[in-house]
């Protein structure tokens, strides 16, 4: 179930793409889109916190063996070898494709392991009452560039992209990066950015109302 925003009367919230106030809708269920560009505005779902700390603090613990222990072992015409995040990177800038591999770093290692890091504290503050406005902004950052569930998802297809002559056996590693790509994968669902505005906008509106009394 979904409902637009469209009334411009009542209690407002502000469309965090194209600015446009809108009023809150009444409907106990369902999901907020903005009519102007149909950016996805909140929901009546409740926040979390306890199971968003969890899940963050699980991807962190997953992310150093997601990036470092082999992915795949492959052994090609007797020579054997192993593939890992962080070989592919430095692989990349030995033959010089120096943006790809810092794209590759930034996606997969560096915005990953930021994006947990902002939600585990942003999720601590605001259990104990806080305003984190800058932790939840680097966790919008994360959302939009943490990108490592692509990286499974190219490994997986060039698994099935070899020859006859290769062997391929999976690393610890891969299972470590699944584990990364679903916990990760649930706590963004847990933790909707606009249920994360709501919470701020009632926090501004205690505080202003304390400050005043």
């Amino acid at each position: 179930m979904s409902d637009s925003l469209s009334r411009p009367s009542g209690p407002a919230v502000v469309c965090h793409d194209c600015h446009l106030r809108l009023a809150r809708p009444g409907a106990d269920r369902g999901h907020w889109y903005c009519p102007r560009c149909g950016a996805r505005l909140g929901s009546q779902h409740r926040l979390r916190a306890q199971a968003v700390i969890a899940l963050a603090a699980t991807a962190l613990v997953l992310w150093l063996p997601a990036i470092s222990l082999p992915l795949v072992y492959v052994d090609q015409f007797g020579a054997a070898g192993s593939v890992t995040v962080l070989s592919s990177a430095a692989a990349l800038f030995g033959d010089r494709y120096g943006l790809v591999a810092a794209v590759v770093l930034g996606t997969l290692v560096v915005m990953p392991a930021a994006q947990m890091t902002a939600l585990l504290v942003a999720m601590a503050r605001l259990h104990a009452g806080g305003r984190p406005r800058r932790w939840l902004w680097w966790y919008r950052q994360g959302r939009e560039w943490a990108m490592p569930e692509i990286f499974l998802l190219g490994a997986l297809i060039a698994t099935t992209e070899l020859g006859e002559n290769t062997s391929l056996r999976l690393g610890t590693g891969l299972f470590f990066l699944l584990g990364l790509v679903v916990a990760r994968w649930v706590a963004e669902g847990l933790a909707d950015p606009a249920v994360l505005d709501r919470i701020l906008e009632q926090r501004d509106a205690e505080a202003g109302d304390a400050a005043r009394l």
